[in-house]
This record gives structure tokens, sequence and C-alpha cells, in this order.
């Protein structure tokens, strides 16, 4: 009808209006589904986007029935209908929906009659899809097809817009050679632990601050490349003696920052002497035949009895640490082999 079709550009006009006004991706995806809604029916819509990483398709927002079956779920490019629109970068509809729904409880999955996918575009390709599952119809027409295309031109800009600011923000949180956040990104998550401790009153807060003994002998005897490949590894020595809670965080050079939820002081000290006896365990790559053994110095501060804030913690537990690397004796220890006796140096 006319009114139908007025209704429809009008839609699509608010789309392109509005659909780029944020760059944070939750936002835009939100914006795309509760906009798609007044179009083309659906009882569930997905969003799909295709993470570098993995190279699965993600379900980065879910609107409609069936939230929790569906909210992250992962398939692969090229594996079911909606896998198979973004690796052709064609629009499918009226397939049988059970092909998308492998592995949801038969209940959900049984429930949907129809699906309609249309691939987001950029110039490499797709990168994602929008999903719809139908539970009452069993087809969808060509203008449904038409609708959703055109709505997926509209937001793929904006989506991809969205999920560059988000790879921008994230690689400035992030050091890129540990993967580990870096020092803004310590700065941002300790503020919002403190917080959180603060708000509910009794939560205990812990940071252990680390720094390799002698670290510069390493650099200037071998250089800075395999400087930064054992930092590299040390950082995954010491993330697998903490608490899967606990954050790790490469503070500066060759120092780290753990921040530790809900742990007291005792406790805190347990993981630091765990931490420093498996660093110091550790041998170390740096040549053929060569290794290295590290030292590490150790400061625990812990949230409310040493400091209330990020800077009161973080120089209380910098202090610690100080006290104890001059209280230590450290050795950076060289080997021909793993087997030799080994020649230490400071």
């Amino acid at each position: 009808s006319i009114t139908e079709a007025q209704r429809e550009v009008f839609a699509l006009h608010e789309i392109a209006q509005t659909i780029g006004s944020s760059l944070n991706l939750s936002d835009t995806v939100t914006l795309v589904s509760n906009k798609l809604r007044a179009i083309v029916p659906f009882d569930t819509c997905i969003i799909f986007v295709v993470d570098e990483k993995s190279g699965k398709a993600v379900a980065e927002h879910v609107a409609g029935e069936n939230y929790d079956a569906f909210d992250r779920r992962r398939m692969n490019v090229g594996d079911g209908i909606t896998g198979w629109v973004i690796a052709n970068a064609r629009s499918m509809c009226n397939a049988s929906p059970e092909l998308d729904l492998v592995g949801l409880p038969e209940e959900i999955a049984t429930n949907y009659r129809g699906v309609l996918v249309s691939p987001l575009l950029r110039e490499d390709g797709a990168f994602g899809a929008i999903t719809l599952y139908s539970k009452s119809r069993t087809s969808y027409t060509m203008e449904h097809v038409r609708l959703l295309e055109s709505v997926c031109q509209h937001a793929s800009s904006a989506l991809n817009n969205a999920l560059t600011f988000e790879k921008t923000k994230e690689s400035a949180l992030t050091d890129p050679l540990t993967e580990l956040p870096n020092a803004r990104g310590f700065y941002m998550i300790l503020e919002q632990r403190i917080a959180e401790c603060q708000r509910l009153s009794n939560e205990s807060l812990a940071l252990l601050s680390m720094d390799v003994d002698d670290f510069k002998a390493i650099n200037d005897q071998y250089g800075h490349a395999i400087g930064d490949r054992v930092l590299a590894s040390l950082a995954g020595v010491i993330r697998k003696e903490l608490r899967q809670m606990d954050l790790l965080t490469r503070y500066a050079g060759d120092e780290f920052v753990a921040i530790m939820p809900m742990a007291s002081t005792h406790m805190a000290a347990n993981i630091a002497e765990r931490v420093r006896n498996a660093v110091e365990a550790q041998k170390f790559s740096v040549s053929t035949g060569k290794v290295v053994q590290l030292g590490i110095s150790m400061g625990v501060a812990c949230f409310p009895s040493e400091g209330e804030t990020t800077e009161e913690l973080l120089t209380a537990a910098a202090r610690n640490m100080q006290n104890d690397k001059h209280s230590r004796k450290t050795l950076i220890s060289i080997a021909n082999n793993p087997m030799s006796t080994l020649d230490a140096f400071r």
C-alpha cells in the first residue's frame, strides 16, 4: 500500500540520517535493529560481525526473542546460511533456518520457520551480516530482501566505522608486544576497580608491581629484538601464575603490574611468591644454545590500607617493590645450554 511504502521510505531515510551519529559499536547495532523492525518483520534479529583474530562470525547484537541463546554465538564463515552469505557476499532467504541453528536447544531451533540474511559489505568483501529469523513467516518476499539489503547498505559504512573506532581505541590501550593492557589501560581499569571497591565498602583489592632485575643487560648483550621476545615470554609466565580474575598489565618497559580483585595482603603475597618462583625457574632462550634466567623484584599494596586512590596504591606498590629490590641480591644467569654451569652477571 501507499501508506506502507511511505513508512518504508521514511524508515530508510531515518536510518540513513541517524545511523552514523555514533562511533560506539553497541549503540550503532542497537540503532540498526530498532529501525529495521519498522520495515521488515522478524522475531529475532542478529547482527553478525567477523572477528579478525578467530575468523569466526560473532553475534555482536541480538534483538527480539531468545537473546540468551544467540548472544555472542559464533559460527564459521561458510557454515550455515549466515556463514554462506558472508563467504559469498550475497543475500539468501527461505532456506531452512535449522541450517543456522545447529547446537541450539531443539525447543528453540524448531520454532523458527523463516530466515532472511543479507551481507554487510565493504571494499574487501563482507565483514558481517544481518540475520532475521521468523517463527510465523515461512517465506520472505523479494521486497523484504530489497529492504534488508538497503538497510545493510546504509548500515555497513556506519558499522565499519564503529569497528575501526573500537579497534583504534583498543590498540591505544593495549601493548602490541605482549597484548596486555598498557599504562593507559591500567589506569582506566584500576580506577574502575577502585570505584567498585568504594561502592561495595568491604571489597578488597591488591596491586602487585613487578620489575625485572637488570634487564638492561639482556638488551645490551643480545639486542632489543631478543629483549622484546624475552619480555613477551615473561608476560606469559607471569600470567599463568595469576588467578583467572587477576589482570596483568605492562606498565612500562620491563615493569608489569597485576590488578588483583578480592585479594587480601596475605593472598597477594602468596601469589607474588608463586610468580617469583616461576619466573626465576624459567629459562628464556636468547640464541641457539643460550638461555637466560631472570630475577624479578615485587611489591604488593592493598586497598584501602595502603591507598584509596590510583596514585596512592601505585606509589605504595612501587615503594614496596624498590624495598624488595634493594633487600635482595638477584643474579641474571646466562648459560651456553640448560645443562651447563650458569655464568652469572649483574
